[in-house]
């Protein structure tokens, strides 16, 4: 087992942790007609807004209380009770996510009563689902603001089960904040070749997978799980925990409605996959279609090409919690050594880690050199930092120096066979040969024959 150092510093000058309030907002954007509102200054919101669309070139329709200097000392209730009724009547939306920041926080403002004084002074909008959550800055990361928002809207939102009648079984999916909406269509690929249906919460691949919205403005999410197929998830047969962080919420769910759960990490190996699959298989009854069966027959293959580069390499990951797990297991099951991972937030998967060393702390905390590192999976701001001395492959949030973000697959048998790649191909554009060529002293170039033959 490996041990979990903590970095204590009174400074940090190369961040590698993102605000919980911005997990928040990522979190809400996979629900169908959500409104993100940041209870906070104009300043905070700002800045989240434009951390998302950086790395999604997406519109991000969060808003905020507009928390000045007068309501920062003297409360900022009223702005919150005003911009609950102003979204209400103007927009309509389906649900509003109502997080707050760390000057509100410190602040000390009760919205749970504020919310249940709007319900009860606005029964005209009992419709509307108000979803309240804590999300301080001081407190925890953009994974645990994600989670923290998708587990609050779950409690808050799941009804009874009916008790009716389906065709279909239901499973639940819960996905990790390092899942992309190439993973989330990958896992949905797998279930609907079960005939299963299933609840992904939260689903950005409607919301945030770089299509054209009919509408030129959208004041909401345009896409993602709707409040209804949240209320429904009590009805389903499993809970399939994508991400070691919402393990939390599938004990919940199992408690509460008695819903069985397998986590299989972040399914980025092809043993968890595996997992996912029989798992998939024996719920349903029905046989492993061929589809998948070639998919893992190709993932074998990649892993035979590319671990002549991979296997007894050695690399560095500075990523959240649950996605460095992911890397940090694929390069496992490939022979190689993760020398070092940095990451935010202290978690229990990472004394489970297959690394020689662990760091909570910044991107500061990196070092390539003395641990003898060929490849690091971070950022880009690690990229800032460590190219072109050493090759980094983007991963993580904020990635804002390429495009397509949102399609890069890293989940089920795709997207371990395309992580392969990936990593192998750095490493090759990145090759020194071992033993340099020797060159001997009695060699002579063409033009030396000619001039002496000229001699």
């Amino acid at each position: 087992m490996v041990t979990v150092r903590k970095q204590n510093k009174p400074l940090v000058s190369q961040p590698l942790k993102a605000s919980p309030a911005a997990g928040a907002t990522l979190a809400s954007m996979g629900f169908q007609g959500t409104i993100p509102l940041m209870h906070g200054a104009q300043g905070c919101g700002a800045f989240i807004k434009i951390f998302l669309i950086q790395h999604l070139r997406e519109a991000m329709p969060i808003q905020n209380t507009a928390i000045d200097h007068v309501s920062a000392v003297m409360g900022g209730d009223e702005n919150l009770y005003e911009a609950l009724t102003l979204l209400c009547e103007k927009h309509a939306p389906e649900m509003i996510a109502l997080f707050t920041s760390g000057l509100t926080e410190m602040q000390g403002t009760d919205i749970y009563r504020i919310v249940a004084d709007f319900k009860k002074d606005h029964p005209q909008f009992s419709a509307i689902r108000i979803v309240y959550m804590h999300t301080p800055d001081f407190i925890g990361s953009m994974q645990t603001g994600y989670v923290q928002a998708v587990d609050c809207i779950i409690r808050q939102l799941v009804a009874e089960p009916s008790e009716r009648h389906t065709q279909r079984k239901q499973v639940n999916v819960l996905c990790s904040v390092g899942c992309t909406s190439a993973d989330v269509e990958t896992l949905r690929r797998y279930t609907d070749a079960f005939d299963l249906n299933a609840i992904f919460v939260p689903d950005l691949s409607l919301s945030l997978d770089g299509h054209l919205d009919k509408k030129d403005f959208s004041p909401t999410s345009m896409g993602g799980t709707s409040v209804l197929e949240v209320e429904m998830m009590s009805e389903s047969d499993l809970t399939i925990v994508v991400g070691p962080s919402f393990e939390a919420t599938a004990k919940w769910l199992k408690t509460r409605f008695h819903i069985p759960y397998l986590n299989i990490g972040m399914g980025m190996t092809m043993e968890q996959t595996d997992e996912l699959i029989m798992a998939l298989s024996q719920l349903s009854e029905q046989p492993v279609p061929a589809w998948i069966t070639r998919a893992r027959e190709r993932l074998q293959d990649a892993m035979v090409d590319s671990h002549f580069l991979l296997s007894n390499e050695r690399f560095c990951i500075a990523l959240e919690p649950d996605l460095a797990s992911g890397y940090c297991q694929l390069l496992s099951s490939m022979g190689s050594t993760v020398t070092q991972v940095v990451t935010t937030v202290d978690a229990a998967v990472l004394e489970t880690l297959p690394a020689l060393r662990v760091d909570i702390g910044d991107l500061s905390t990196i070092d390539m050199k003395e641990s003898g590192a060929q490849l690091l999976i971070s950022n880009t701001h690690a990229a800032h930092i460590f190219e072109p001395d050493y090759p980094v492959l983007r991963a993580g949030y904020p990635c804002h120096d390429q495009f397509g973000n949102m399609d890069f697959r890293q989940v089920g048998y795709e997207g371990c066979r395309e992580r392969l790649f990936t990593m192998a191909n750095h490493l090759l554009r990145h090759h020194v040969d071992e033993v340099s060529p020797h060159v001997s002293q009695y060699r002579f170039e063409a033009d030396e024959v000619v001039k002496k033959g000229a001699a």
